[in-house]
């Protein structure tokens, strides 16, 4: 019970509230029982005073028969007892309660007086009670039970309702600092007063607010934190990726060319004739020199990005330039090139990496297609597409052919293929100019599509 009243901020209101209330209450009670039977006798010694003068007076005008009518009179009213003497005779009037006389609660008071038409001067001896002090002290006593019974209640009601009007906004902001200090900003407080703890509530509605909005703020910066680092960490992933399968392509032709020249330098077998042998090396340099410039040009894109070198750039101009140059290839392999290119196309771009996705794009279409198919290259204001018939990618190598060094072809020969940097160096220079992209199988063919602007 001790724990529960000092954990509680309203059972401590109550019970101060009402102990000084009830402290309150008797102390009052005990000073007006202490003054008010002295207050009082003060008051009632006055009164007959007043009484005792207004009867002289009366008498001073008054004969002897009505003058022992007005002291009878008198006596009734104030319970007095009074003595006439003339000297020859001596009436009383009245009488006082004896016990009065013995606790001295009576006042007596002696007067001469001249009644109307005597011929000597009378005395007047009044004898009247003047206190009911004991009485009252008696009576407040007798009543204490009682009275207290009721300043106990009022009391307690008083406490509660004052408990309630002052504890219950401070309860209500108890409750608000608990739910901040879950981080929970879904709530406002209701405290409509404009006293200092209405002033605190909208303080914390204020701040919540602003905490709410900045914890928002927060979450959406730790989400794009997250996911620059799950970027990062797939890029770190990649280029590791990259540089072991690039040591890996350089590996087998330099292992290749050394094999070649210590033949050649040992003379073994047809490796004496050298005139033979060295065209072979040759062409496989060659190859490896094309691996290299592509490693390098990746590499280059990767650190430097567009380094800002864009310019407007005619994609119409340039699928014309790149279709000419690969028109001998597509004629060795007796394959078609349709072209439907709009006019004055134009992107925002590097002209020189641009002609190098594109040359990419369409020289794959032309090697990777069977002899007698056809390639289209279609050019309208918001979209480019290559498609080359009569061949169609497996679907488990789709997602796979923009990864480095990825080939559909396993045997990796460079009769077949090339390194299986074509795609992934196309894919770079795309993102880099935020041209979206799509490698599909279609009805008719492979088809390669570059959105060049949203469609209207």
């Amino acid at each position: 019970m001790a724990g529960k009243i000092k954990n509680s901020l309203s059972a401590k209101v109550f019970l101060w509230i009402a102990g000084l209330l009830v402290l309150c209450s008797l102390l009052i009670y005990g000073i007006v029982m202490i003054f008010l039977p002295g207050s009082y006798t003060i008051v009632a010694s006055d009164r007959v005073s007043d009484q005792i003068e207004t009867l002289l007076e009366t008498l001073s005008q008054t004969g002897r028969e009505e003058a022992e009518e007005i002291i009878e009179a008198f006596c009734q009213s104030n319970h007095a007892a009074v003595t006439l003497s003339d000297g020859a005779s001596h009436l009383t009037f009245g009488s006082v309660d004896p016990e009065s006389v013995a606790r001295g609660e009576t006042m007596t008071t002696a007067a001469d007086v001249q009644l109307a038409g005597a011929e000597g001067i009378s005395c007047l001896s009044i004898t009247a009670p003047v206190s009911a002090g004991s009485e009252l002290t008696m009576a407040f006593l007798e009543l204490l039970p009682l009275l207290l019974i009721l300043i106990l209640l009022i009391s307690a009601l008083c406490a509660c309702l004052c408990s309630r009007v002052l504890v219950r906004p401070v309860l209500e902001i108890s409750r608000i600092s608990r739910r901040m200090s879950r981080l929970d900003m879904t709530w406002r407080c209701q405290v409509n007063r404009t006293d200092e703890l209405g002033v605190l509530a909208d303080s914390l509605n204020v701040m919540a607010e602003r905490l709410s909005i900045a914890m928002d703020e927060l979450e959406t910066a730790n989400q794009r934190l997250q996911k620059d680092m799950e970027h990062i960490t797939e890029l770190a992933r990649q280029r590791r990726d990259f540089f072991a399968a690039a040591s890996h392509e350089l590996k087998t032709p330099i292992t290749i060319l050394k094999g070649q020249i210590e033949s050649m330098i040992l003379g073994i077998g047809s490796y004496k004739d050298t005139a033979k042998v060295l065209p072979e090396t040759l062409r496989e340099v060659e190859n490896m020199e094309r691996l290299v410039r592509e490693i390098l040009a990746i590499s280059r894109l990767e650190m430097n990005g567009l380094a800002g070198k864009r310019e407007p750039v005619s994609l119409s101009h340039l699928l014309l330039s790149v279709s000419e140059l690969l028109s001998p290839l597509a004629k060795e392999k007796g394959i078609a090139v349709h072209r439907e290119i709009a006019e004055d196309v134009a992107v925002s771009g590097n002209a020189s990496l641009l002609e190098k996705a594109v040359h990419n794009i369409i020289s794959n279409a032309i090697r990777h297609s069977p002899k007698g198919a056809e390639v289209f290259i279609r050019l309208t204001a918001s979209c480019l597409t290559v498609t080359n018939t009569r061949t169609a990618i497996p679907a488990q190598d789709l997602p796979q052919l923009f990864t480095p060094f990825y080939r559909v072809e396993k045997s990796r020969s460079k009769t077949t293929g090339g390194s299986g940097l074509g795609l992934y160096l196309v894919q770079t220079i795309l993102e880099l100019h935020g041209l979206p992209y799509q490698l599909q199988n279609a009805a008719e063919g492979v088809v390669f599509t570059i959105k060049i602007r949203p469609d209207p």
